[in-house]
């Protein structure tokens, strides 16, 4: 069937500005509050929870307005050139002093503008933030040294050309999160665990921030879980069935153990898959009167290994950060520094950690982007990463 309202007019362009302005404003809120709590004074102890609140709503600000600028500001293309009134716009800026009388005359702002406003929040994260904290579900230094990265990486490309200063101060900020965070990218048993894969925080080293939900907030289809994990017997994944083109799974040699993130035309006899559940779960994955096609994700399990009951199954934990993009972040900003840097940094990555037999040698920028982006789509597949490397590496 063809795909219908998915333009401009319809839910897919608002929803991203809804959802994320109703949490921008929730930060307002948090900042107005915390402000005059500090400035008011009080013990160490509360001064020290009053700051840490006070620097998390910061770096979800800053959060939510990389996202959106990076969502909503056009981006040239042959088809569809840029009309010259809205070049380098991104959206408006709702802050703690913004009245809704603001708000009737707010225009968008430009990139210039949005940029700043987003490192001058990442300062005061970094400024407020308690520096022992490390909850994966709440903002942290590491976290924040992460969107410097991201932020950083963003400003390396300019319509006159690269910002050497900015890619330098990405690959830095991207090495200091590799180096100081003590975490470390997911193993093969970590990636396939059918009861933990990708859906709890604890259950590995390499989450950096994300999302810890609990049963009490959900219901059987208002989940991630329900929409991504096929063997989820409730949610809406059980019947899109949500996987991978088959042009980009035939590139990945079988060697990668990332290839079993989804299900092979041969199946088992490919590769004996570990599923979620028991037995019973497994043959109505597969065989069930909506059965397993060929290239569904298997990539995120129903939390616990539960495919039956939505209240154990949905409450997984979402990642927002994982060290691994890290990695990647410094290879493509080091790349286009000097070109053979960031073949060499991508190459030990993979290496290291996915297969020791990857030898891929680009020559040029083009190729190197291209081996770039087969990578990341692999790695990132379904987490919500990879949009933004198309849009900026066009």
């Amino acid at each position: 069937s063809l795909n219908q309202a998915q333009g401009h007019q319809y839910t897919y362009c608002a929803y991203f500005w809804d959802m994320y302005y109703t949490w921008i404003r929730l930060a307002n809120d948090v900042i107005s509050s915390m402000v005059p709590a500090i400035e008011d004074g009080a013990d160490e102890e509360t001064l020290v929870k009053l700051k840490d609140n006070l620097g998390q709503a910061y770096a979800y600000r800053a959060w939510c307005y990389l996202d959106l600028a990076r969502l909503y500001e056009p981006k040239d293309n042959e088809e569809a050139p840029v009309p010259a009134n809205i070049q380098e716009l991104t959206v408006p800026i709702v802050d703690e002093h913004t009245t809704i009388e603001d708000c009737k005359k707010n225009p968008r702002v430009s990139r210039e503008v949005m940029y700043q406003f987003i490192l001058d929040d990442l300062a005061r994260a970094e400024e407020y933030l308690n520096p022992a904290a490390t909850t994966f579900s709440q903002p942290s230094l590491m976290m924040v040294n992460g969107l410097y990265a991201r932020t950083s990486l963003e400003l390396g490309y300019e319509e006159k050309g690269m910002n050497k200063e900015m890619l330098k101060k990405a690959s830095e900020y991207a090495r200091k999160v590799i180096d100081e965070s003590g975490k470390t990218p997911l193993t093969q048993t970590q990636w396939e665990d059918p009861v933990t894969g990708f859906n709890s925080a604890a259950s590995n080293n390499a989450w950096i921030w994300g999302i810890s939900v609990s049963a009490e907030s959900l219901n059987n289809l208002l989940s991630f879980i329900s929409h991504m994990s096929a063997e989820a017997a409730w949610g809406y994944a059980r019947y899109a069935q949500f996987g991978v083109a088959s042009a980009l799974y035939d590139q990945i040699p079988d060697v990668d153990f990332r290839k079993h993130s989804w299900l092979d035309p041969k199946r088992t006899e490919y590769y004996n898959y570990k599923f979620a559940g028991t037995e019973s779960d497994r043959n109505g994955f597969l065989n069930g009167s909506q059965g397993a096609k060929s290239y569904v994700a298997l990539k995120f399990r129903p939390a616990q290994g539960e495919c039956n009951d939505f209240n154990i199954g949905n409450a997984g934990d979402y990642c927002l950060m994982r060290i691994e993009e890290m990695y990647f972040i410094e290879a493509e900003a080091k790349a286009n520094l000097q070109l053979t840097e960031g073949v060499k940094l991508l190459k030990e990555f993979m290496q290291e950690y996915r297969y020791k037999d990857y030898n891929r040698n680009p020559t040029t920028w083009n190729d190197f982007k291209t081996e770039y982006m087969l990578q990341k789509r692999v790695e990132f597949w379904g987490e919500g990463i990879v949009f933004f490397d198309y849009k900026r590496l066009d």
